[in-house]
């Protein structure tokens, strides 16, 4: 993922500061662009407390909704952490600052959270 202070607009390929709403060329609305990207964090296996997981967690869909990322996969164990994690996430759909999350498959330590519409 890129942490630059800059973007590419995905429309007209303009660089534009990552703040911006809109591509002051094309007029493309920053946001609803992605390049499908995904990208994979442990949030749960060193040692973290529920809280320190939640500030993570927010600072990844933070880093996330700043990018083109389409999509997080969030490692979130089993325990207190997986279900403070789904707490935060149904705040985080009903604020409309994530399109989706679900459990990843099978894998109940794993959840999918959807940034934006591919």
């Amino acid at each position: 993922m890129r942490t630059t202070s800059h973007r590419q607009c995905l429309e007209c390929g303009m660089f534009v500061a990552r703040h911006d709403v809109s591509c002051p060329k094309c007029d493309s609305r920053l946001a609803a662009q992605t390049d499908g990207s995904s990208f994979t964090c442990d949030i749960a296996h060193h040692g973290e407390r529920v809280h320190e997981a939640i500030n993570r967690l927010d600072e990844l869909i933070e880093l996330a909704t700043a990018d083109v990322t389409a999509q997080i996969r969030v490692i979130v164990g089993a325990g207190a952490i997986r279900e403070g994690v789904y707490a935060a996430l149904k705040g985080y759909r009903q604020r409309k600052q994530i399109v989706a999350f679900k459990q990843d498959g099978n894998n109940t330590g794993a959840v999918l959270i959807q940034v934006r519409k591919a």
